[in-house]
């Protein structure tokens, strides 16, 4: 199923899915209803194996879609690496989008000895998603959809926008400016369950209960994820394979000569007491005292005075690396 709007869905690349699988095998919907329409058709036919072909968001749709079904016999999902945000695929292992590496993709699907393991989602306010976020990456976001999606990326520009030169770009042109004029964001945040503090090695060194506050004052960015990568390959979040069922709630305060200066150390999954905190949490109310944006699994929304994260009861089956 590919997502027609979906950056790397290009029409040399339909032509050549359209020389590669059967018609009554692909499924090229228009819109999210057609979307969604596509993927309870793929239910119906019992398909071992769904590829779909976009980014974070077009994966999260058909995990969404499924999970609001409920068949008996779920496919397990495979995205292909033609979106913009790419992290569930980096934990998939799907290959670059070249003809190879999607040839390579879609021979994976068809693989016998490929056994799904389950990924494990949030909800966030009811809506489910691997990641979600609000300060800088919720302002990066905006960014990059605005700057990328809306308007350097529509054209010839595409290919040398797309992946770690977009981000890059974008976190230079707009989001560090920003950041310079208004480093940090109010944030209060309550444990919803049992919640520890880790250190950087993933060891819990303190606990808290039910309504404890884990933290209240300033911050440049508070993030939650299911997922160990932020996209482009970075583990950011390095402790989320270690903690159970539970997400990795991170904190980072910094100014923007710091981020700057140790992002790529930071989004590699490098440790630091001083700008970071991470925690283990099943459940977090996000408090704001002024209305900010927030992004759930990339996607920004208005501003608001909070929003609550939770482990979700859904799980969906994927295709890992063996």
């Amino acid at each position: 199923m590919l997502n027609r709007r979906a950056q790397g869905v290009t029409a040399a690349r339909l032509r050549w899915f359209r020389a590669q699988v059967p018609a009554e095998d692909l499924y090229v919907p228009d819109g999210v209803d057609r979307a969604v329409e596509a993927v309870a058709t793929v239910a119906r036919r019992s398909y071992e194996v769904l590829c779909t072909g976009g980014g974070d968001g077009t994966f999260m749709l058909a995990a969404g879609a499924l999970a609001t079904l409920g068949p008996a016999a779920r496919p397990a999902l495979l995205p292909l690496r033609l979106g913009t945000g790419n992290a569930v695929h980096d934990v998939c292992g799907s290959s670059r989008p070249t003809p190879r590496g999607l040839a390579d993709d879609l021979a994976r699907a068809a693989d016998p000895r490929e056994l799904p393991s389950p990924l494990r989602l949030l909800e966030v306010d009811g809506r489910l998603a691997q990641f979600a976020g609000v300060g800088l990456d919720a302002d990066w976001a905006a960014d990059y959809a605005w700057l990328i999606k809306r308007n350097v990326g529509t054209g010839p520009l595409l290919p040398l926008a797309r992946g770690a030169p977009g981000y890059a770009l974008t976190a230079l042109a707009l989001t560090i400016p920003r950041l310079i004029r208004r480093p940090f964001v109010a944030i209060k945040l309550v444990a919803r369950g049992p919640a520890a503090r880790l250190d950087g090695d993933g060891r819990a060194v303190e606990q808290f209960a039910d309504g404890e506050t884990l933290y209240d004052g300033p911050l440049t960015m508070a993030s939650v994820s299911t997922v160990a990568s932020y996209s482009a390959g970075f583990p950011y979040f390095r402790h989320v394979d270690r903690i159970g069922d539970a997400f990795e709630l991170k904190l980072a305060v910094a100014s923007a000569y710091q981020v700057v200066r140790h992002a790529r150390r930071l989004l590699g999954g490098g440790g630091d007491p001083v700008r970071i905190l991470d925690f283990a949490a099943s459940g977090v109310r996000v408090e704001l005292p002024v209305a900010t944006r927030y992004h759930i699994g990339g996607d920004v929304l208005p501003a608001t005075h909070g929003f609550s994260v939770g482990t979700s009861r859904h799980a969906v089956p994927v295709l890992r690396p063996r």
